[in-house]
């Protein structure tokens, strides 16, 4: 979540009043349709990547423009409260096995409420939710699961995979709602809302079709709802592992004494990994992972109502056989070492499945004709994005340099040619020094591929992250999922002004552009587009470089700022004024004077 959220609402401050027990958990309603809830709510939407694709009514994110955030707030409040929601849009996007996942498309409306409702039962549910779940969550990611089962695999080499046949399709509204009402929330507003949310039905193929249970999936609530639903599953499986009750190990002293007399029990003793409905047992000894099989398909079935696979839910010795998780094929290996402390330590790898490969490849093809075809910035913006994000991803891999020179290997003779014809190859590190914050200073030292200062990233410019992967074991340490360090103002904007302009833009007929008239405002550090120098905020007018009259838009890219007087000669009957006052802005003056009085 940016830093930026704190104009709107303190997230840090909201998480660390619900850790306190400072907000009457019987009356969240009063926070959902909060204004200033609703303009956050409304920022996030419109920054994310569904936002132009149409609901079951046709709306879109344009659909909530010429709304005020005031009006807004007040239909938020009468659909919470009177429980009006819309049926899903139901389409299908295809999976990697050849099948076919279901996908539900709420309306923008029910987009708008359902994040409203995220922003303030989230941080609530973060304060109560165990370390063991990774999915869905701030600040953890796959990388936090993945770096848990290395760290703990190197010990317990046994693994139950769980898999759960269609589970947000299977997800109970009955039992959400009790799980919900053990997790803290008393608001019987918001509860039966998101009961009704999950029994809504769907259109599809023109057809309304009632749906009894399940959470659409690319809806906002759904992955909360999810994360929720297995919470105290989480809790069940943690008692068993490390976070033993403090009844059943006061007589031991210290971790060792409690370790050696459990041995001597009867107990299976495992540890638990989630991400989403991706479910590991880790064990010592495969009898104990029998053990959790039985116990855990049982709790699921018969507490939670879910189906298990029983054809994908199996025990693993990954000493003997490889297990895919997130992506990866896992397994372990005894390190061969001439150190006797080190003698007989199982190492634990995981690597990108060949399959996975041949996508990557597939993918970077691709990239690279469109970049023959169409040498330009789109062209190689659209590579390198695609680039780093895989890098990112698979950085928590153990063969990750490897696995990607042999990537680089197979379309090295195309991205060869393809660089040699339109793109330059040069030696200054200036422009790859500073792309990505450094990220890829180590490679390139020879010279590299950059179109128009813009460099181009390999694919084989792998790196390894140890700082994240292999210090953190898994460990996620933070006393605030929201925190994330001080805001660094830009000078002459301070956080009172900021404030400023967020009270005074709910007032502003148009959302949209309330919300890129403080983005401008920010961007440009309060400097004025004609004179150069610092507008206070309280003298801020935010101008439409082509008027909305003749075709403009409330985009960030067609707005500017200017002081009231500024503003006021400008749409003045002698706009020619301004020539004499800004005698070097005369071709920026010349055509704000001519998109006013163009026909």
């Amino acid at each position: 979540m940016s830093t930026n959220n704190i104009y709107f609402v303190d997230m840090e401050k909201r998480f660390e009043d619900f850790q306190n027990n400072r907000i009457d958990l019987r009356a969240l309603q009063v926070m959902v349709y909060d204004t200033d809830n609703v303009a956050l709510a409304l920022r996030q939407l419109s920054k994310s990547p569904g936002r132009m694709a149409l609901g079951p009514d046709k709306t879109n994110i344009k659909t909530l423009e010429p709304y005020s955030i005031q009006e807004l707030a007040e239909i938020v409040k009468d659909r919470l409260l009177n429980k009006r929601m819309d049926y899903v849009r139901r389409t299908y996007i295809p999976k990697s096995n050849g099948k076919k996942r279901p996908l539900g498309i709420c309306s923008i409306w029910d987009k708008l409420v359902e994040k409203c409702i995220q922003l303030v039962v989230e941080p609530y549910c973060e304060t109560k939710f165990v370390e063991s779940s990774f999915g869905f969550r701030e600040q953890v990611s796959t990388h936090n699961a993945l770096a848990k089962v290395k760290s703990q695999c190197q010990t317990m080499p046994y693994v139950l995979s769980v898999d759960m046949k269609d589970f947000f399709g299977t997800i109970d509204p009955d039992i959400a709602y009790r799980e919900l009402w053990h997790i803290g929330i008393k608001d019987q507003i918001i509860l039966n809302y998101i009961y009704r949310f999950i029994k809504k039905g769907y259109y599809e193929d023109s057809c309304k079709v009632e749906n009894p249970k399940g959470s659409p999936q690319g809806s906002i609530l759904g992955p909360l709802i999810s994360n929720v639903y297995l919470h105290r599953f989480d809790v069940w499986l943690r008692d068993q592992g490390d976070c033993w009750h403090d009844k059943s190990v006061a007589k031991f002293h210290n971790y060792a004494n409690k370790r050696r007399n459990l041995a001597l029990t009867n107990l299976k003793v495992g540890i638990h990994v989630r991400y989403a409905d991706d479910i590991l047992v880790l064990c010592k000894d495969y009898e104990d992972a029998v053990k959790f099989k039985y116990s855990v398909t049982n709790y699921l079935i018969r507490n939670m109502k879910l189906e298990i696979n029983e054809d994908k839910t199996k025990v693993y010795d990954l000493t003997r056989e490889k297990m895919k998780y997130l992506g990866y094929y896992f397994y372990a290996y005894k390190k061969q070492t001439k150190n006797p402390q080190q003698k007989g330590k199982l190492m634990v790898t995981n690597e990108l499945p060949k399959s996975k490969e041949d996508v990557i490849v597939k993918k970077c093809r691709e990239l690279l004709h469109d970049i023959r075809r169409n040498p330009s910035f789109e062209t190689i913006h659209a590579w390198n994005t695609y680039v780093v994000g895989v890098h990112n991803y698979y950085k928590g891999m153990s063969l990750f340099c490897l696995s990607f020179r042999k990537i680089g290997w197979r379309i090295k003779e195309l991205f060869y040619h393809t660089m040699s014809k339109d793109v330059k190859f040069i030696k200054d590190q200036t422009y790859k020094d500073n792309f990505q914050g450094g990220k890829y200073r180590s490679w390139g030292k020879r010279g590299y591929y950059c179109f128009h200062q813009f460099p181009v990233v390999e694919i084989q410019w792998a790196s390894w992250d140890d700082k994240l992967i292999a210090a953190s074991k898994g460990k996620v340490i933070r006393k605030n999922p929201y925190a994330y360090g001080e805001k660094k103002h830009n000078p002459g904007v301070s956080m009172k002004d900021i404030s400023y302009l967020v009270n005074t833009s709910k007032y502003i007929r148009n959302s949209r552009l309330a919300m890129f008239r403080i983005s401008k405002y920010s961007s440009m550090k309060g400097v004025s587009y004609l004179s150069g120098n610092f507008i206070p905020v309280d003298e801020y007018h935010c101008h439409h470089i082509k008027p909305l009259s003749k075709g403009g838009t409330n985009d960030f890219e067609n707005l500017c700022v200017l002081s009231e007087i500024e503003h006021t000669i400008l749409h003045s009957s002698t706009p020619e004024r301004l020539y004499s006052m800004f005698p070097r802005k005369i071709r920026r003056i010349k055509s704000l004077i001519d998109s006013l009085q163009r026909d």
